[in-house]
């Protein structure tokens, strides 16, 4: 247990004497993740609209009580919805539409479709660097995937419940936890380097040093005289 003590002291003596080591290191790390943050990296934005699966207009003429039956059936086609909505058939168009400098894959893997647990409704999400982009091209989707569906499975049951708008804040780069992250790792490096040189000091500097690295005994000290 003496000896542990004695270990834990150490550190925390070499850790003071370097302490501006862990400092520097520590806030050059964090300056330069928020320089990146906010003048390198390209900020992206995510624009979402949504979708409810309804009965279809034949339904709704011949019966106009709600059935659980259509319910469960409308949450399954939203399913089967989410996957047309990234298809070629309808991303495609959208390309030509307006005129995007990017191929279906490059499209398909700005978009996200999530059909909501439980419940119609179906949430179209873009990504791009551009605000008002993302929120075009969201809603270009949309109307590409309802006209489109129509022919897919010769039903119209599909409606637009919010339309996408320009978002007013991105979703990367998180620069707060960007920088957090870059503390935490400048701190743990810089406690590395820390130990790394006091691993290559093998210099002498005090009588306890003497005991420790030559083991010989001390027979006197001389006490430095400052001016």
């Amino acid at each position: 247990m003496a000896e542990e003590e004695i270990d834990l002291r150490e550190i925390f003596l070499i850790m003071r004497k370097r302490a501006k080591v862990i400092v520097i290191i520590t806030l050059l790390a964090m300056i330069v993740s928020g320089i990146f943050s906010y003048f390198i990296a390209t900020p992206v934005y995510k624009a979402s609209t949504s979708l409810i699966v309804s009965r279809t207009q034949s339904s709704v003429l011949t019966n106009s009580q709600i059935q659980v039956q259509d319910i469960q059936t409308s949450r399954m086609l939203a399913a089967t919805y989410s996957e047309i909505v990234k298809s070629r058939r309808v991303l495609q168009p959208v390309i030509e539409r307006l005129r995007l400098p990017l191929t279906v894959d490059q499209l398909k893997n700005s978009v996200d479709v999530a059909a909501k647990d439980n419940t119609e409704i179906i949430e179209i999400s873009v990504e791009n660097s551009d605000p008002s982009k993302a929120a075009e091209m969201a809603n270009a989707i949309a109307d590409s995937f309802m006209e489109n569906i129509v022919k897919i499975m010769k039903i119209d049951n599909v409606q637009v419940i919010d339309k996408a708008i320009p978002p007013t804040s991105k979703i990367s780069p998180k620069t707060s936890l960007n920088i957090a992250v870059a503390a935490i790792l400048g701190l743990m490096v810089s406690i590395f380097v820390v130990f790394l040189l006091e691993y290559m000091d093998r210099t002498i500097k005090s009588p306890e040093d003497i005991k420790k690295y030559l083991d010989l005994p001390v027979l006197g000290v001389i006490p430095e005289i400052k001016n």
